[in-house]
């Protein structure tokens, strides 16, 4: 399939989302109901591929610093509401089985608004716990409707539009450099270079599950070309725990030995190890070299982790085991906000599972977590890279907070990420194929 191709069968949508943008940019609160207006249109016709790709490219806008995109921070609260509104008015076509990820995650739910009593923003974490439960329960069923619907052209619109976004990203960094760039940093068109790295992890993860579930759905010099620029903004954005949490799941997908239990073994002392070996890598890096790219000067000051880390925990113990709800953590690093910069931290506590057990506490964390190997151990069954999938986005999730947030355009890849392993139809190069082989 040619690149015109793709630009002819994406062009409409193409026109719409640049419709959007330049309302968003000019009309301010109008663009909600224009936009929104245009929302239901779609659903009207029946193009719900196109209603998931517009809110997972209004997440993405969401998340960057262009002031063109800034329409999107309002309009993505907007967004999830109108999908709540469409998931029931099309409950009967788009509800063939049970949500098994909503289900599994729903204790959790529960009980983060349970504790929102004693938050200091309530009426912030009730819209992030709702939002967080949302996209639980609207993304997978959704995402499972295109894919049973047209799964190759749902597969090829999407990666069509990622590579668009990291591509243009590329490309703007030729001329006006200050535009992409933050602290010395690539971040395109995000909000930040660890965001970049993150949301390109997670799509390396989706665009080798969709290839694996469809081999014929790029020919090979679209799948090196997509890798290609995965590892270009890697190498621009200097993300290390992104390239890492990659090779590691490539290392668990193509070597059987690190199957099963020797696996996870390796797996949890590579993630013990990792700041270790960080602390001590600059003397190899200098040796090669490598100076810039792993931003040595940062590997020898801990990259400000430790100093998140440490606060945290010292702070953990007033809501050990029943937390304040979700924001919490964020309220406190801001209320020591000065004290905190001193130390050379900026940012939130870069890690996600210790947010958890912040803002919901011990038995929030526990609930997360028996709902997290659930659902992989589930997906297990009908995926035979699922294992290396979690123990890659666990390796992330330890050093990024991405995993705890909503409405960003990260946590609604993973989601579909997951689906398309649960649901996604093992293709032939003419169609799916009569018996389905996993992985």
């Amino acid at each position: 399939m040619s690149i015109a191709s793709y630009i002819r069968e994406n062009l409409q949508f193409t026109l719409l989302v640049l419709l959007w943008v330049l309302v968003g940019s000019m009309t301010g609160p109008v663009a909600i109901g224009i936009i929104g207006g245009s929302i239901f249109l779609l659903t009207a016709r029946g193009y719900f591929t196109e209603i998931l790709l517009g809110f997972w490219i209004i997440l993405m806008f969401s998340d960057s610093r262009l002031e063109a995109f800034q329409f999107a921070q309002s309009f993505k609260k907007v967004f999830i509401v109108i999908l709540l509104i469409v998931f029931f008015l099309q409950r009967k076509r788009l509800v063939k089985e049970k949500n098994v990820i909503f289900s599994l995650f729903l204790p959790f739910f529960i009980w983060s608004l349970l504790i929102l009593y004693d938050n200091p923003r309530v009426d912030l974490a009730i819209q992030k716990t709702i939002s967080y439960a949302l996209l639980f329960l609207v993304v997978p069923f959704l995402t499972r409707f295109v894919l049973e619907e047209d799964q190759r052209g749902f597969f090829r619109s999407l990666v069509f539009f990622v590579m668009v976004y990291l591509i243009s990203g590329i490309l703007i960094r030729y001329v006006n450099f200050d535009l992409v760039y933050l602290t010395g940093r690539f971040m395109g068109f995000m909000g930040n270079p660890n965001g970049l790295g993150v949301l390109v992890f997670l799509f390396a993860l989706l665009f080798d599950t969709i290839c694996r579930r469809d081999p014929y759905a790029f020919p090979r010099w679209q799948k090196v070309a997509v890798w290609a620029v995965i590892f270009i903004n890697l190498f621009y954005c200097q993300s290390r725990s992104a390239l890492m949490a990659i090779v590691l799941y490539l290392m668990f997908c193509n070597f059987k030995i690190l199957r099963g239990f020797p696996g996870l073994l390796v797996f949890i002392s590579i993630l013990v190890s990792y700041q270790y070996v960080m602390h001590n890598l600059p003397i190899v890096i200098a040796s090669l070299g490598l100076e810039d790219f792993f931003r040595l000067d940062t590997i020898e000051g801990g990259s400000g982790r430790l100093v998140a880390w440490n606060f945290a925990w010292d702070n953990l113990q007033d809501t050990f085991f029943v937390g304040k709800g979700f924001t919490y953590l964020d309220w406190v690093f801001w209320q020591n906000y000065d004290l905190l910069t001193s130390l050379g931290h900026l940012g939130n506590a870069h890690n996600s599972f210790l947010t958890f057990w912040f803002d919901t506490g011990l038995i929030g964390l526990i609930l997360y977590l028996v709902a997290f190997f659930l659902m992989f151990h589930y997906i297990s069954k009908k995926y035979d890279k699922a294992l290396p999938y979690m123990y890659a986005i666990i390796f992330s999730a330890s050093f990024e907070s991405w995993l705890t947030a909503s409405l960003n355009p990260m946590t609604i890849t993973m989601l579909m990420s997951l689906t398309i392993m649960l649901h996604g139809k093992q293709m032939g190069e003419e169609g799916p194929l009569v018996d389905q082989i996993d992985g």
